[in-house]
């Protein structure tokens, strides 16, 4: 092999080399909540419980339902959640502007937490909802 073909074979490598150990991952973060659904209870300082259901969206969108899905637009609650690790923490406006905040954890196939109004997420009550099979 001459230089001029040992300098090219070279160059290329490295070249590849570079391109692939550059590359971005732009693979999104595996969300095993979007696009789903989940009911359950929810209790306001000991009173209740009360039907609940939660709608997280595609991306970090939520809907929360006090009842079902055919609650009507007074019942309804919508936001933004985060879901890291296992923990749960999401804030919704209702239909009257009043805000809540929620945290909780997905243990086996099921989601509890608790809840507050604004931005403090306890002290309110508690929250306990299941995945529904579709």
């Amino acid at each position: 092999m001459n230089l001029k073909n040992f300098l090219f074979a070279t160059l290329s490598i490295l070249l590849t080399i570079c391109f692939v150990s550059c590359k971005k991952d732009n693979a999104a973060p595996d969300n095993t909540l979007a696009n789903t659904t989940w009911s359950g209870t929810f209790v306001v300082k000991g009173n209740g419980p009360d039907p609940v259901t939660l709608k997280f969206g595609a991306g970090n969108d939520i809907t929360l339902f006090f009842g079902d899905q055919n609650a009507p637009a007074e019942h309804q609650c919508k936001g933004h959640y985060t879901f890291v690790g296992g923990k749960l923490s999401f804030t919704v406006t209702d239909y009257y502007n009043e805000k809540m905040s929620f945290t909780g954890t997905l243990g086996d196939a099921a989601i509890s937490g608790t809840w507050g109004h604004g931005d403090a997420n306890n002290g309110e009550g508690t929250f306990n909802v299941a995945k529904k099979q579709m």
